[in-house]
């Protein structure tokens, strides 16, 4: 019974990390870091979805490298690597959580898709 509360919890917290990541890289960095946050974003969503999200674990396994990754930007202060792997880490246990949670998900599609124009040729 207990897990509820704390589902409703992740819930809550993964929508409300979503937008406030977002607007802190608009409002504390550089437009050309932004930029690049949002593609590499992109770029590892969709190695996720192509090499995790098949099996039963692979949600699980790609939070666990994603989380490793995060670690490594941090202690590079890479702000790129570091707001790309916290978006990609939300947005997966997003999906984890489901429709609840559209609005995680939502914020990070919209944040790529304003630089999806950067790379179509």
């Amino acid at each position: 019974m207990f897990w509820l509360f704390g589902n409703k919890r992740e819930i809550r917290r993964l929508n409300k990390d979503a937008a406030k990541i977002i607007e802190y890289s608009y409002r504390s960095l550089g437009t050309e870091t932004v930029r690049n946050a949002a593609l590499m974003t992109a770029e590892h969503l969709k190695h996720v979805r192509q090499v995790y999200m098949d099996g039963p674990m692979g949600p699980k396994q790609a939070i666990a490298k994603y989380k490793t990754h995060h670690q490594e930007a941090a202690r590079r202060h890479d702000d790129v690597a570091l707001t790309a792997f916290t978006l990609v880490l939300i947005y997966v246990r997003a999906e984890l959580q489901g429709e609840a949670c559209a609005p995680a998900r939502q914020a990070i599609d919209d944040f790529i898709g304003q630089w999806a124009h950067v790379t179509e040729d």
